[in-house]
């Protein structure tokens, strides 16, 4: 008994022993997109997913869909996508009521991003908050300009069918792209892709 414990032993050492070495992806060999969100409700990480489905199908080395309260090192990616949804309606300022405000005001100051290119997506409610539509998306826009990054993937406002919004930069044009899972889920999917092939001619990948 005691020698088929030792022989059964070796022979497990030393299959150990020649196993594979796992490897493992380290902090400088991130994907070149990285997706960050937050949500509320679950309606931005549902349109999150499907960003992410859109870039995985347009072959782009992109990240997992992550939540900004998880974020490491978001300053070593190539390009960013970020989003959020709005909750704090009206505010100056912190209008996610996410993450996402104490990250923007405490985290963000401290990176370097000078150049670097981001595209920024919002969920929100356009026919219960008509007059704060995807305000918060509005915010992200400007702290990350603010942080020296090139923001790009402005979109229409035709199909909307808000009354005002922080996200809105310019006539006609949001600070990037705008979903509505309470009204207009249906057109979610479609607008990740068609968003993310418009990033891709605008050269972001």
């Amino acid at each position: 008994m005691k020698i088929v414990f030792s022989l059964a032993f070796i022979t497990s050492a030393s299959a150990w022993t020649i196993s594979p070495r796992a490897t493992f992806r380290s902090s400088t060999s991130l994907a070149a997109t990285g997706v960050f969100y937050s949500t509320m409700t679950g309606n931005t990480e549902t349109c999150g997913g499907h960003i992410v489905e859109a870039l995985k199908g347009a072959g782009v080395d992109a990240s997992d869909l992550t939540d900004i309260g998880d974020a490491d090192g978001v300053d070593g990616y190539d390009s960013l996508i970020v989003g959020a949804p709005t909750w704090h309606t009206g505010a100056d300022s912190e209008r996610s009521g996410t993450a996402w405000d104490e990250w923007l005001y405490n985290t963000l100051p401290s990176l370097n991003l000078s150049g670097k290119k981001v595209a920024v997506f919002g969920c929100g409610d356009q026919e219960g908050y008509a007059d704060n539509y995807c305000d918060a998306a509005g915010e992200l826009y400007d702290q990350f300009k603010a942080a020296g990054a090139t923001l790009v993937g402005l979109t229409s406002t035709e199909g909307y069918n808000h009354v005002e919004s922080k996200a809105e930069i310019e006539a006609g044009k949001f600070c990037g792209q705008m979903f509505d899972e309470d009204n207009q889920y249906e057109e979610s999917e479609g607008r990740a892709k068609n968003w993310i092939d418009q990033l891709k001619g605008e050269g972001m990948f």
